[in-house]
């Protein structure tokens, strides 16, 4: 069958898109209005592996039916470890530059990604790995040049940030691109970067294969390095003007500087220590050596790139949402891996004049206690999306695992989109939707129908409606995308003045649905409109609907 109408042909759309804010949140989460951004885009993941020589008409094709099914463009990472292994300065972008080519000529965009971290180590990498440059590492010594974990483990899927040699090394690679890809800004949407290991900004602190780490631990805290302890203490006597002042802040009976280190028994720190002045010092420490190291990067890729592509940059955070609600060491996954305070993050987002891609937006909270995990991560996505709006900084959202069969993962994705205000969507990835002869799976269509195409706004005017003190209108509808009858909402409010009351909400085009009004008093019981179910279907450019009160 074909799909190159798949648009006019098939009238399911995303019906949750925006259908389900009744989502257990704690009490310091405020949602914003439900809006859908115009430049909204849906980009996809080009494959880790590289495409062979028998393979490119075959990448080609697919890029055509995502371009011809509505999607923006196709990300790719482009690998550090393979343009500039034969020697510092040296690189080879021909493979790039004939990927390019082939983008091109397909009619979708291309979103480069500077991968300066390693593939392989990491969940989703399969059997891919690229490891960085090796020449690197006769550079400098390793306590300089890598991180260092509590338990004296070196790992290499990044370069540590303490290490003073970085900046010249991103520079050229920064450079070497903007004069390589020049001639390709006209394909060119957006730059991303690589802030860290698996390219998001934080340190390595869980990674399989290289430290030993099971889902859901904590991780360990990477900054053990002879230079990562004596930017410590170098930074604690910048804070403190003597080391009394640090005794006196911390209960300790330190007699230098040179005696202060990083926690020493990581699991007791993540239990009771993370709480005290000292555990504060140095949580704040550790996340603001990835605010500079992203305002490095960022200044740097400005540099580079603003005047060669003129385009938008961004860089990825991580869906750390394991161990948020635990009751011995809550938020302690996030912590080991940098991610402290969100908010001083982002306003280095917003500083740096970065887009942020924000993963983990197909999972659910509903597990949050199941085997441990205390995990929360559609309450995080919320959190940092409401951020990133306060703040201005354009953000995007990405699934963190595959989502393969999944049409609640989706629908997951498309109320963080739909609902946050969010610019795009970016899927992992191009393979699970469509096969390696380029057919469509069964993922094909649900992600098309419900992440590529956007609902339209319908606003809802009820007449004659009298409330009294405390009471407040909804609407609720038969679809179980909505909600059910007798025991869901619909959550969003009604504007009520002067008997008349008002709603806008963003509905899938083409689809039909079925609505009930009710009133709810200040103690919650339901007074329901009594007139036939109305029934409305979505065209294109949205509407309007009105009936009046009945009781």
């Amino acid at each position: 069958m074909k799909y190159n109408n798949l648009f006019k042909k098939y009238a399911k759309v995303a019906l949750s898109l925006i259908l389900t804010f009744a989502i257990m949140l704690s009490s310091s989460i405020t949602t914003f209005a439900s809006t859908i951004k115009k430049d909204y885009k849906t980009y996809v993941m080009a494959p880790l592996e590289d495409i062979k020589d028998n393979e490119w008409n075959t990448f080609k094709e697919k890029l055509i039916t995502l371009k011809n099914n509505g999607v923006y463009a196709i990300t790719t990472d482009i690998w550090w470890g393979s343009v500039e292994k034969n020697g510092d300065n040296q690189f080879d972008w021909s493979y790039y530059k004939k990927y390019a080519d082939v983008v091109r000529s397909s009619g979708l965009k291309w979103v480069p990604i500077l991968s300066t971290h390693q593939c392989g180590g990491n969940v989703g990498n399969g059997e891919t790995t690229v490891s960085l440059p090796s020449w690197l590492w006769t550079k400098d010594s390793k306590e300089n040049m890598q991180f260092k974990n509590e338990e004296g483990q070196y790992i290499d899927e990044y370069l540590s940030p303490w290490w003073s040699g970085i900046e010249q090394q991103y520079d050229e690679l920064y450079a070497s691109f903007a004069e390589n890809f020049s001639d390709y800004k006209d394909i060119i949407a957006k730059i991303y970067l690589s802030a860290g290991p698996s390219g998001e900004l934080r340190y390595p602190s869980y990674n399989s294969n290289i430290a030993g780490w099971t889902y859901p631990e904590r991780g360990q805290l990477y900054c053990y390095s002879e230079a990562a302890v004596k930017d410590f203490q170098d930074a604690m006597q910048n804070k403190y003007n003597s080391i009394s002042e640090v005794n006196t802040a911390w209960g300790t009976n330190l007699t230098d500087f040179t005696q202060i280190q990083p926690p020493t028994d990581g699991d007791n720190f993540f239990i009771n220590g993370y709480k005290t002045t000292y555990g504060n010092d140095f949580l704040t420490w550790y996340q603001e050596t990835l605010e500079k190291h992203l305002a490095k990067i960022g200044s740097l890729a400005h540099e580079n790139f603003d005047s060669v592509f003129n385009v938008r940059i961004g860089a990825k955070m991580a869906g750390i949402h394991w161990l948020m609600n635990s009751p011995t060491m809550p938020h302690a996954a996030e912590y080991c891996a940098g991610l402290y305070n969100y908010s001083d993050l982002l306003d280095q987002f917003k500083k740096s004049d970065l887009d942020l891609t924000f993963t983990c937006l197909e999972m659910n909270d509903s597990d949050a206690y199941k085997d441990n995990y205390y995990s929360a991560p559609k309450s995080l996505v919320i959190e940092i999306a409401n951020l990133a709006k306060s703040k201005g900084i354009t953000m995007c959202g990405e699934n963190a695992l595959a989502i393969v069969n999944n049409n609640q993962g989706y629908q997951n994705s498309a109320e963080a989109l739909f609902n946050y205000d969010l610019s795009g969507f970016t899927l992992l990835r191009i393979n699970h939707i469509l096969s390696d002869n380029g057919k469509f799976t069964s993922d094909f269509e649900p992600f098309i129908d419900t992440l590529v195409r956007k609902p339209v706004p319908v606003t809802f005017t009820i007449d004659n409606v009298n409330l009294n003190n405390g009471e407040k209108l909804y609407l609720t509808g038969s679809n179980w995308e909505m909600a059910n009858w007798t025991t869901g909402l619909y959550p969003s409010e009604f504007t009520c003045k002067d008997g008349k009351a008002t709603v806008t909400v963003y509905l899938g085009e083409g689809q039909n649905y079925e609505f009930k009004a009710i009133k709810k008093d200040k103690s919650g019981n339901v007074t329901w409109e009594s007139g036939d179910n109305h029934s409305y279907t979505v065209p294109e450019d949205g509407g309007n609907y009105n009936w009046s009160w009945n009781n």
